[in-house]
């Protein structure tokens, strides 16, 4: 598509920033809106991180060429945050769930969890090598056992 009939649908580079961003945040919280029915979160999260590996890798790029631009870009950078901040409260939410079942320590900072938790996905996110990576049963065990530290459980969910 040219840059003209881009212009044709959005009225500056921001717009389409802005749009993209949004369509990634729904994106990820269709993840995240309902609370979790027969799976534990931990390995709810291992799944969810390792089906970041499957995603178009044009669209995979296309999100970290954005964070890029929010390093930039002091508007761009304020849409992350906002994006962000969505995500995270959406992760605590899930994140209450699963400590009011025991699945999750009663002392968790659960929001630096989520931030902890986004920052990983996004790495896995821009790893060129983790689609095939995320092949290795080594992946998952390990993410795994990251994530049940994180999230002080008692014993892997």
């Amino acid at each position: 598509m040219s840059p003209g009939t881009l212009y044709h649908h959005f009225p500056s580079k921001e717009a389409l920033i802005e749009a993209i961003i949004l369509e990634d945040q729904e994106r990820a919280l269709t993840h995240f809106r309902e609370p979790l029915e027969g799976v534990g979160l931990v390995d709810y999260l291992v799944e969810s991180t390792i089906a970041v590996t499957r995603e178009d890798y044009a669209q995979r790029a296309l999100v970290v060429e954005i964070m890029a631009e929010g390093m930039r870009n002091p508007q761009v950078a304020e849409m992350l945050t906002n994006k962000y901040h969505t995500i995270i409260a959406s992760l605590v939410a899930r994140f209450n769930d699963a400590q009011a079942k025991g699945e999750i320590g009663a002392d968790v900072d659960k929001e630096m969890a989520a931030r902890l938790l986004l920052a990983t996905t996004y790495g896995v996110l821009s790893d060129s090598s983790s689609a095939e990576n995320a092949r290795h049963v080594s992946f998952a065990t390990t993410l795994r056992t990251m994530l049940t530290g994180l999230l002080k459980c008692n014993s892997a969910s």
